[in-house]
């Protein structure tokens, strides 16, 4: 069990690979009509698009694609209070959150009353101090301040009490949320979230600060903001809209797809000096940004202000106009970022610690672990990172006194929020969506919690289902892997959750040369061409979980491999060449396939 207790997550052994459907005849239609490779029309045929025209959307996404926001239910209700607050001066506070989503969210709506000539005031609860959400705290802060009218972001879904408490202080509540709901709804003047179960909004999929988009639409509109000044200001919000999107891991389909794409390219050319100074520092300049430059780079320094207490300085930076004061906030994010890194690996290092010394945990179908005094900030990300160990939904939660507090991650075809949902009668409070969540309970009843959930676990999904698996869009021949066909997959970008980076299987390639391993573990082997044609492909399989004597024995039998893995662009002293990153590896012929 050794491998346990390492601090990085390395990827899961022994997955299922699982290839994803796909119509044979169709892919060879769309490598005729589109003039596609073969292979990147086969990957085209696995994203699910049912028809020409879907396939023309998705390939070439547009702006008027976008629904109309008096589409949701709720709407009119929130666009006329927040109307009638503006004629009559009422104060206003935007209540929001304070991871990415929630923060872009806050950013987005203070910029847009900015734009229209008022000033509110913005409350981003503590996450050590409030926790998530509403509080009767803040919304007593905001009732000092003399505010009449609170809009949420991001959160107030699940703020029953919350809401009434404002109402006896006599202050108004629109609520916009993406949240899933419960059995119970706060009582407020509109509630905007398009997963409510009545609500006809075509797409389901909004980030929280995709509803508040949806919102600062429906005003302009209905406040008569000509539309020569309304466009250009709705698409200077993007950049906010790609990053709160992205970084909460929702689905890249259908209007969440238009406004990624177009979001992106906002934010390569985004004139907010502090997104600007964020990504000078990080040397992005000059190069396009993708879901990986969200989520690795961008995001985790928005987010660590947050995750190690006050986040008041992540929405500075969204909504800083002064250069100075810009980069100065960059870089205390940077440093702030840093130490978060730190938190999480001690954290990640206990909790691996402890699936070593109990290995049963990972027989559960849901793993859940728990510590004294694990920082609040950062059991998130370390639900994430064991769920891409182990391949198993995760539950991490910190201890302080009596009350147990965490964030649960999972699984493609795996709702964790209604499998919470089976235990609700245990918790303080829960919430979220399908892939992300968080609790709060006794601790006291923790080993009741893990017991009946992961009972209910059991009968939600069968042992297939809840296997580690990798999904794969097709088999490749190693001399497909052209220049070419990468820049044909380019136009299925951005790629995230509903909508994968291309995964292909290499099966029985023949490694020509001895396996190096650079650094000691960074995997390189050379695989022949099948076609006996031009140089090797390269295959590296970073941070590599197999000891160099594993590769030895591995190859000893044939000398060939299957691998699953990415196909990228390498570039090198100025030479570009294309390389395959591996995700798995194993001897040709021996992996199960589901």
């Amino acid at each position: 069990m050794a491998a346990l207790s390492l601090p990085n997550a390395t990827p899961v052994l022994n997955r299922i690979w699982r290839f994803r459907e796909m119509d044979e005849a169709w892919a060879e239609a769309l490598a005729r009509e589109l003039g596609w490779s073969a292979l990147a029309a086969r990957i085209l045929a696995t994203r699910g698009l049912a028809d020409d025209s879907a396939i023309q959307n998705f390939l070439n996404p547009s702006l008027g694609m976008l629904h109309d926001p008096f589409l949701m239910q709720g709407m009119e209700p929130a666009v006329e209070r927040i109307a009638r607050a503006l004629r009559e001066q009422e104060p206003i506070a935007v209540y929001g959150d304070y991871d990415v989503d929630g923060l872009t969210a806050t950013a987005l709506l203070i910029r847009f009353f900015r734009f229209i000539g008022v000033e509110v005031t913005p409350y981003i609860p503590h996450r050590l101090d409030e926790g998530y959400g509403m509080s009767c705290e803040g919304v007593e802060s905001l009732h000092a301040r003399g505010v009449r009218l609170i809009v949420t972001v991001d959160n107030g879904i699940s703020c029953v009490e919350q809401v009434a408490h404002a109402a006896r202080l006599g202050i108004d509540v629109v609520i916009t949320d993406h949240h899933q709901p419960g059995e119970t709804l706060p009582v407020s003047v509109a509630l905007v979230n398009p997963n409510r179960p009545e609500c006809p909004y075509p797409f389901k999929e909004l980030s929280g600060c995709g509803v508040a988009f949806k919102l600062a639409h429906a005003l302009l509109r209905r406040l008569g903001c000509s539309p020569e000044k309304a466009k250009p200001f709705l698409v200077s919000l993007l950049d906010l809209v790609a990053l709160g999107t992205i970084a909460d891991v929702m689905n890249l389909q259908g209007e969440n797809r238009v406004l990624s794409h177009f979001g992106l390219r906002e934010l390569e050319r985004t004139r907010k000096a502090g997104l600007k100074a964020l990504t000078q520092l990080l040397g992005l300049n000059g190069k396009p940004f993708t879901t990986e430059t969200v989520g690795f780079l961008i995001g985790p320094r928005l987010n660590a202000a947050g995750r190690t207490g006050n986040a008041d300085d992540a929405l500075e930076i969204l909504l800083a106009e002064e250069e100075t004061r810009a980069w100065e906030l960059a870089r205390y994010l940077d440093e702030l970022n840093q130490e978060r890194r730190s938190l999480e690996t001690e954290v990640l290092t206990d909790a691996l610690e402890r699936v070593a010394e109990d290995t049963s945990l990972l027989d559960d179908p849901v793993l859940i672990v728990a510590g004294e005094g694990w920082h609040q900030g950062v059991v998130g990300i370390v639900a994430s990172r064991l769920v891409d160990r182990f391949g198993h939904p995760a539950i991490v939660l910190s201890i302080e006194g009596e009350v147990a507090r965490g964030s649960a991650r999972s699984v493609n075809g795996f709702d964790i929020h209604t499998a919470l949902g089976t235990c609700a009668d245990l918790f303080i409070e829960y919430g979220g969506h399908t892939l992300a969540a968080g609790v709060t309970l006794p601790a006291e009843r923790l080993t009741l919690f893990r017991e009946r959930l992961n009972r209910e676990a059991a009968g939600m999904a069968d042992a297939a289902q809840m296997a580690p698996m990798l999904e794969i869009d097709c088999a490749a021949a190693p001399e497909e892997l052209t220049a070419t066909f990468l820049t044909e997959i380019e136009r299925l970008r951005p790629f995230g959750n509903g909508n994968p980076q291309p995964c292909v299987a290499l099966l029985g390639c023949e490694v020509v040369q001895r396996p190096q391993f650079i650094g000691g573990k960074h995997l390189k082997l050379f695989l022949a061409r099948q076609n006996g044609s031009g140089e090797p492909l390269t295959a590296m399989w970073f941070n590599c979980p197999y000891a160099p004597s594993d590769i030895e024995s591995l190859l000893a039998a044939n000398g060939r491999v299957d691998l699953a893995g990415f196909v990228r662009l390498n570039t090198w002293n100025g030479v570009q060449s294309v390389e395959f990153t591996v995700r798995d590896l194993h001897s040709a012929g021996t992996k199960v396939t589901g």
